[in-house]
């Protein structure tokens, strides 16, 4: 196999999945200017995205509903749905780690598809994979930062919570990491290839580039949030809720989540 195959083999799949996702972006466009956006209500109470809209949110439903349907079809807990959710997220973790940048971002990619039908996860595995890798590199600090930012987000959420507080808004939300995050890593390795770095040294520079946006924005979302519940405390936050009313429920024997898709 000539180096050329070698290099441009791996990004057919990421011909055809970008082609399918433009494809069905101008499809989205079309239907959604004759009957109107198909809104999946679940994503958009969420709550408020920057970087992802809600029509963003819609199209991503409307998206992978083939990939819900096989998911439905298959007869699948939600349990089981987040235990594969949660290989694949770990394999993309060991992928970064052993220099696999490219089968790392697409297995991250395809764990937070699956995270939408479940939404439990961390991104915990790809994150320290990554601080595996860049271990001898500055690149580990703001990694170590995004580690730290994107545990404290859902912390202060679930914290806010307790005291019936909703905390939902953010700059770095779970949908933005996935995309940010998981794109970098799989576009890493081609800049790399078409823009060696000087001596020959493979830096991953868009993997690091993303690493030190997540570390600055998810602590400064959850920095923003702690604000918030502090200044909402003060104000007088409503009576905290029973543990019993605020522990996730108990998804193993239910089908999984369909999303609630409403036409404007």
């Amino acid at each position: 196999m000539s180096p050329s195959v070698r290099l441009w083999l791996p990004l057919a799949p990421a011909a055809v999945v970008t082609l399918y996702w433009f494809v069905g972006f101008a499809v989205f466009i079309v239907r959604s200017a004759i009957w109107g956006v198909r809104h999946d209500r679940d994503l958009e109470a969420r709550g408020k995205s920057i970087l992802i809209g809600n029509f963003l949110k819609s199209f991503f439903s409307w998206i992978v509903r083939p990939l819900w349907r096989l998911v439905l079809a298959s007869g699948i807990s939600p349990n089981g749905i987040t235990l594969v959710a949660m290989l694949l997220g770990g394999a993309a973790g060991v992928s970064v780690a052993s220099g696999h940048f490219a089968l790392g971002g697409w297995l991250f990619l395809l764990s937070g598809i699956l995270d939408t039908f479940d939404g439990r996860l961390a991104d915990s595995a790809m994150l320290i994979g990554l601080a595996f890798y860049f271990r001898g590199s500055w690149v580990l600090l703001p990694t170590l930062a995004a580690i730290f930012g994107t545990s404290m987000v859902p912390y202060v959420r679930a914290k806010a919570e307790s005291f019936g507080i909703a905390m939902k808004d953010g700059l770095m939300q779970r949908p933005e990491r996935v995309l940010t995050l998981g794109l970098a890593v799989i576009l890493s390795p081609w800049v790399e290839a078409l823009w060696p770095a000087a001596g020959g040294h493979s830096s991953q520079r868009v993997a690091a580039i993303s690493l030190l946006v997540l570390a600055i924005t998810s602590n400064t979302t959850a920095v923003g949030r702690i604000v918030r519940l502090l200044a909402a405390l003060r104000h007088g936050a409503p009576t905290p809720l029973p543990a019993a009313a605020t522990a996730a429920p108990d998804k193993s024997r239910t089908a999984p989540p369909r999303p609630r898709l409403v036409r404007t």
